[in-house]
């Protein structure tokens, strides 16, 4: 098979075969850089263990079933809650993702292992640890490699449900079996060779920020700027939030005419607005063609707070940005409200609904 490639800048095309080297790198690199999938759009998976000898599949509940091509991932406690989380490393797009395991200690407690050898390779790569837990023993060995183009941090988790404490013992490379005792659960410790004792580590938990809803090009903190957005009648108009707000907090809703939660909490939204305690300003990502329709439906819904639409290029002279220097419409879950402060600082971000207090 042959298909036609520039070499050079003035546009000379040849033929050259499809499987060779150059082209799979540059026509890779393409794939990638668009976004597209080199698996399908072949969604990872994250199974749980009920404990019975079944799995529950819990892709979609977790937000783990990403279409990225995911190529790697490293299993290790990030926030040393005692909970396993997740570091995938995907091909395209979002290139890295940290899922953030919140089972905590509902499922019971645990214990958290280092390894160091006196007489072997000082990370004692190879040994294996044994706990002897509720249900017997587990072992885990200390390979510091694990999966496909992946690694294994130097601690190893065991879970050690309602159990108070737990019996450790490693066999070391060498092949010696030395036993260190019983350990209570909720602790950290590192086992050195030869000593027969665990000496106790300090816990180090630390709370991880929250993440963004998907699209979102700011934080909180971040300033939102004036922004260059349509009106329903499709004339450009500047939203300037800290102006908008008043001396009162803002809540600036992304929501469309097809979305059926966006739409079922417009009364609630304008309800707010009227209360004075706050004001409401609606973006519709509906496509400027179908505005017309948004906001008839909008305004049936009672909602009579400003309404604004997608569709306006930012406008430099005027101070203004486009609407995609906050957000990312194809990855925008909604409806997503960002609450501002009267200055228009992002305070809180809102995924779903408003809920009533």
């Amino acid at each position: 098979m042959v298909a036609s490639s520039a070499k050079s800048k003035s546009a000379v095309f040849a033929t050259e075969k499809v499987g060779n080297a150059a082209y799979l790198d540059r026509h890779n690199l393409q794939m990638f850089q668009d976004g597209r999938s080199f698996s399908g759009n072949e969604r990872d998976k994250l199974f749980f263990n009920r404990g019975d000898g079944t799995f529950a599949d819990l892709s979609d509940l977790s937000a783990c079933d990403s279409p990225n091509d995911g190529r790697a991932v490293i299993a290790f406690d990030a926030d040393d809650d005692g909970d396993v989380d997740l570091f995938v490393h995907n091909i395209q797009r979002e290139r890295h993702a940290l899922y953030r395991n919140e089972i905590g200690e509902r499922y019971g407690s645990f214990v958290k292992l280092r390894l160091k050898a006196t007489s072997s390779q000082h990370e004692a790569i190879g040994a294996t640890v044994i706990v002897h837990g509720p249900h017997g023993p587990v072992a885990q060995v200390l390979s510091r490699g694990a999966g496909f183009a992946s690694c294994q941090v130097p601690e190893l988790v065991f879970g050690l449900g309602a159990a108070p404490a737990a019996e450790v013992e490693v066999r070391w490379p060498g092949g010696a079996v030395e036993a260190f005792g019983l350990v209570a659960a909720g602790s950290r410790w590192v086992l050195i060779e030869g000593e027969g004792s665990p000496r106790p580590i300090a816990a180090r938990e630390r709370v991880l920020p929250e993440p963004l809803p998907r699209g979102l090009k700011l934080g909180l903190g971040d300033r939102v700027p004036p922004l260059a957005l349509l009106s329903a009648e499709g004339g450009v108009e500047a939203l300037d939030v800290a102006e908008a707000a008043g001396d009162v907090p803002l809540y600036l809703n992304f929501w469309a005419s097809y979305c059926a939660p966006c739409v079922a909490e417009l009364p609630a939204l304008q309800a707010l607005h009227e209360s004075g305690e706050a004001r409401v300003i609606a973006i519709s990502t509906d496509a400027p063609a179908d505005s017309g329709r948004a906001f008839a439906l909008f305004e049936a819904r009672g909602a009579r707070f400003p309404c604004f639409f997608i569709g306006a290029r930012g406008d430099e002279r005027r101070g203004l940005a486009g609407l995609e220097s906050v957000i990312d419409l194809e990855r925008l879950p909604i409806p997503t409200t960002l609450v501002l402060s009267p200055g228009g600082v992002v305070e809180r971000i809102l995924r779903g609904p408003l809920r009533e207090e």
